[in-house]
């Protein structure tokens, strides 16, 4: 039996879900918990485990969008579904994106309870057959899906091919434009899509994890926006930032040599990279590699090192707490002074300034 924590800061009706007649053997979900705000759900989530999250999304103290984040961020319940009026629209429309499984509109039907824990329940065998991944699936609902845009989009970016923004764009509206009597359907649609794309990518490129943690495409940058050109561009924007990053760090060039050489860098970003041990390790001449790499790159080789060791170091900055010397010294820096140096000289900040900085958007 499937255990569901249901949210709501009015008792009534917590009292009037629990009489529904959809609880048991008929659906596979039991009521195992209540509570009135996303405070007091948070510390039965941590104490018990839940494998569906009923909340309503107008709450004191916590409400139901932070529940979603503290939910998604430490993966304290699979499946997540949103309760709302038909006024709180828009913020059900940010919770898709956010990651709910999916929203119900108050006053809720037996039967509309009864279609969406039927396919909860499919989603949840789902996620216990596959492994789960960083970044969330949020399978949804199993309607019509743009298998064939998707394939052709991750293509695209594949080849650092600016087109597959616009590919996306032009898919998104034309969901938007079928699926215009049920836009949450088609958020939710869309949301998959574009999780599958950054997937794929990631899997394409491993190193990418060692600068920009995945879940930072899934951060929303913008709040309490519903209309449907404000979650276009929140995709379109990480899609670009995407090529771009890839671009920055893996250079199109049709030499073979550098771009294995390229690969190692990226992913073994703490290693020692001096000219000579990677020249050493490619069993190439150190000096045609000096000339040769920028020839066909672009950049000299110790800049495209030092860029991509500061770009590992932000990511430590950002993810982690350990101090300034330490991430130093952990990307091969034995000179502290020289390390700062460095960094606010591609950063533009000094380590202490860029981890006490406000930022939402890595830098391109």
């Amino acid at each position: 039996m499937h255990k569901t924590l249901i949210v709501d800061d009015r008792d009534i009706f917590l009292i009037e879900m629990e009489r529904l007649k959809v609880w048991g053997e008929l659906s596979g979900f039991e009521i195992a918990g209540k509570a009135n705000n996303g405070s007091q759900a948070i510390d039965l989530l941590r104490k018990n485990t839940y494998d569906l999250v009923l909340t309503d999304i107008r709450m004191p103290i916590m409400d139901g969008l932070q529940l979603l984040r503290e939910i998604k961020r430490d993966r304290l319940s699979p499946c997540v579904v949103l309760i709302s009026e038909y006024s709180e629209f828009n913020y059900a429309r940010q919770g898709i994106v956010l990651g709910a499984f999916d929203y119900l509109v108050k006053p809720a039907n037996e039967e509309s309870i009864l279609e969406l824990l039927g396919r909860a329940k499919k989603f949840l065998y789902k996620n216990q057959e596959q492994s789960s991944k960083s970044f969330d699936s949020n399978s949804g609902p199993e309607w019509a899906y743009p298998a064939a845009e998707e394939k052709s989009i991750i293509t695209h970016i594949k080849n650092k091919d600016f087109s597959a923004v616009q590919m996306f764009a032009t898919t998104v509206e034309n969901l938007y434009q079928a699926l215009r009597d049920n836009i949450i359907k088609a958020d939710i649609i869309i949301k998959k899509l574009y999780h599958n794309i950054v997937t794929a990518i990631y899997e394409e490129y491993k190193w990418l994890g060692n600068f920009t943690a995945i879940s930072f495409f899934e951060e929303i940058d913008f709040l309490h926006e519903g209309n449907t050109d404000a979650f276009k561009e929140f995709y379109l924007r990480k899609l670009n930032f995407l090529i771009k990053f890839i671009l920055k760090f893996q250079p199109d060039t049709q030499d073979e040599n550098i771009r294995n050489i390229c690969d190692y860098i990226l992913n073994n970003p703490e290693q020692d990279l001096k000219l000579k041990v990677i020249s050493d390790k490619f069993f190439i001449n150190n000096t045609y590699l000096s000339n040769s790499f920028p020839a066909k790159t672009g950049i000299h080789f110790n800049d495209y090192v030092t860029m991509v060791k500061m770009a590992r170091a932000e990511f430590l900055f950002k993810n982690t707490s350990l101090k300034t010397y330490e991430i130093g010294f952990q990307i091969g820096y034995r000179d502290l002074n020289y390390f700062m140096k460095q960094f606010k000289r591609i950063n533009g900040k000094s380590p202490s300034e860029f981890r006490n900085s406000e930022y939402s958007d890595y830098q391109i």
